[in-house]
């Protein structure tokens, strides 16, 4: 059982991508299940957040959400779409394993689409609003609901107050989630880490500049603050930690990086 139920714009200037991960200006998407491996790159990813039926005659509305993400994205480059569910025929991890998937898979993700048909008797959802809570400010969310589904008006209030896009369609929920992402930009290895809206933000563009002329190479990262910005023409603030490996061979380093509104850079 998932726990879920229970730049181009340009490509970053400051990012040389091999040519063997660029040739292909072709759109593909790739669904990653639950337990699987992450694709080495990516253009932009999302994560399928609501609950899973727990009544093997309830179908998922997961597939679904991949057949609208699948038919909308434009590309150019690979779109990765984290489900946590197994592969027909695949079996659930242990469910600390699933959890930790989850969690992983949810903190590399642009996106964060929560899909949450909510139906007290069939349906409850009550981990989605554990992660509705988690997530629901970190710039990367969008929030689907029919408008049939029960006891939303908490999430809405506060959908509404982060200035969330709400969709009452899985259609248009996916629809606002590739907005979201726009065309994408390609991350290879630890760049996957960094989420569009830092990724894109120009106080990171600048230090990530700097890091490559530099030699070291991002290995990890965590998003872990984000405020977003105060207006179309401003930057977003946000705190990251990330984890570089010098150019000379010793050891790798961790460094947190903190992007605040007027004032760019403070390390």
């Amino acid at each position: 059982m998932s726990a879920d139920s229970r730049p181009e714009t340009p490509a970053p200037a400051l990012v040389s991508v091999p040519a063997s991960a660029s040739a292909s200006a072709s759109a593909s998407a790739e669904v990653v299940y639950v337990g699987q491996e992450s694709p080495d790159s990516w253009d932009a990813s999302v994560y399928l957040c609501g609950p899973t039926p727990t009544d093997p005659a309830e179908p998922s509305w997961r597939p679904a959400a991949v057949a609208a993400l699948r038919a909308g994205w434009a590309g150019p480059g690979r779109l990765a779409v984290f489900l946590p569910e197994p592969a027909d025929g695949g079996d659930y991890p242990p469910y600390a394993d699933q959890i930790a998937w989850e969690e992983e898979a949810m903190h590399r993700s642009d996106v964060v689409l929560f899909w949450i048909p909510r139906d007290m008797e069939r349906l409850p959802g009550l981990v989605s609003n554990i992660k509705w809570g988690a997530w629901y400010d970190s710039g990367r969310a969008v929030l689907g609901a029919p408008p049939e589904a029960a006891r939303m008006a908490y999430l809405l209030h506060f959908a509404g107050a982060c200035g969330v896009p709400v969709e009452r369609a899985l259609p248009a929920v996916a629809e606002a989630a590739l907005h979201a992402v726009g065309p994408g930009s390609r991350r290879i290895r630890g760049e996957r880490a960094v989420p569009l809206p830092v990724w894109r933000s120009e106080p990171f563009r600048r230090w990530y500049a700097d890091a490559r002329a530099a030699g070291r190479r991002l290995l990890d990262a965590r998003v872990e603050w984000y405020e977003r910005a105060p207006s179309p023409d401003a930057e977003p603030a946000w705190l990251l930690t990330a984890t570089v490996a010098p150019g000379d061979g010793a050891a790798p380093s961790v460094v947190r990086l903190l992007a605040a509104q007027g004032q760019g850079m403070l390390m």
